[in-house]
Formats: C-alpha cells, sequence, structure tokens
C-alpha cells in the first residue's frame, strides 16, 4: 500500500490542476463587469453570472457550466462569463468537478453525480439574457416562471443588471458557434461499444 502512496498523491494532485480553483485560494482579479457589444446582430448575448457568497468563497474548485455537452468555463464566486450565442434551443448544464474532472464520460448515466442542473435554454438573436448561480439564495421570481430546478435560474435583465455591475470576469466573452443537437450526439454506451 505505501509504495503506491506516491503515485495517488501524484495523480490527485494532477487531477485536481485540471479544474478550475475555487474561491478558497482567492478572488478572481478579471475587470469588472463591462456590457459586452455583440459582433453580430444575429447572435444572443448570454450573461451568466454568479454573485459573492461566504459559501462560494469556501469552494476549492469552481463548477463548470456546459452548453450542448462542451465545457464553456468554469465560475468561481464573484465572476461572470459572456457568451454569444445563435438564436436557438441550448442544453444547458452546471457540473461540480470531482477531483479535477467533471466525469462527462457518464453523463446522462447512472454515475452521473457530478451534475448539480440542467435545462433548455431559448435563445432569439438581438435578446440578452441573465442566468444567474447562486447555491444558497434563490432569485427573486417577480411572478415569472421559472425554467429550471437548481441553483441556475434565468431571471430579468433589471435584477440581472443590478447582480452582475459587482462581479469580474472569469475569462474573455467568447462567441459559441452552434453544435450538434443532443439527439445526435452519440451517448455513452454507443461510445463505448463503437
Amino acid at each position: 500500500m505505501r509504495r503506491h502512496l506516491p503515485f495517488a498523491v501524484l495523480l490527485l494532485t494532477f487531477l485536481a490542476g485540471c479544474s478550475t480553483p475555487g474561491g478558497f485560494f482567492g478572488s478572481l482579479d478579471g475587470p469588472v463587469f463591462q456590457a459586452h457589444a455583440r459582433s453580430d446582430a444575429g447572435h444572443a448575448l448570454v450573461y451568466v453570472y454568479r454573485p459573492q457568497s461566504r459559501w462560494a468563497d469556501q469552494e476549492l474548485e469552481a463548477p463548470g457550466l456546459f452548453l450542448d455537452g462542451r465545457l464553456v468555463g468554469a465560475l468561481p464566486s464573484n465572476g461572470y462569463l459572456a457568451l454569444e450565442l445563435d438564436g436557438a434551443s441550448y442544453h444547458v448544464e452546471m457540473r461540480r468537478p470531482l477531483l479535477g474532472s467533471y466525469w462527462t464520460l457518464f453523463a446522462d448515466g447512472l454515475f452521473d453525480f457530478t451534475r448539480i442542473t440542467a435545462f433548455t435554454l431559448e435563445t432569439e438573436a438581438g435578446g440578452t439574457y441573465y442566468l444567474r448561480y447562486d447555491e444558497l439564495n434563490p432569485p427573486p421570481q417577480n411572478g415569472q416562471p421559472s425554467i429550471a430546478e437548481g441553483p441556475l435560474q434565468l431571471v430579468s435583465a433589471q435584477l440581472g443588471e443590478r447582480e452582475i455591475a459587482a462581479t469580474r470576469q472569469v475569462r474573455p466573452p467568447q462567441h459559441l458557434p452552434p453544435s450538434r443537437p443532443k439527439a445526435e450526439q452519440p451517448s455513452f454506451w454507443s461510445r463505448l461499444f463503437d
């Protein structure tokens, strides 16, 4: 057992280095929020933000945001991501890393224990959307129907603009080209046996 200990420690260190550190390791040093200008009027603008909280400040690894099965970025405490998307339907997921990995090989299967929440987001060209991630304090609904259960919620522009102003950029804004619809993506079992 002792002869395998150095290998196990090295493996855990490597895996932990693959994810984005959480707020426990320090606050974000990116620029304070600035509205992003669309590169094209045919795109939707989606802001995903996370208000600062004691819970989020104590995380070792930040949860990741996935669109149509692709990792877009991690969302540490007091951070935001700006995304330019085509007007379409997107499968949105938040996943909690475990030892540096999101374990997406098991996505939607029996062992999918890293998924925090998932839902479908419909975007329209020219629209602006605010997705708020907070584990402890759900946003006020103000009579709006919720599109998802869990800590990632679509909120009004009024609330989003007010709260996102205090956050910092996690990574530069990015345009994401459309990906294959989830129905066309091979399942775990077909990837395993093909």
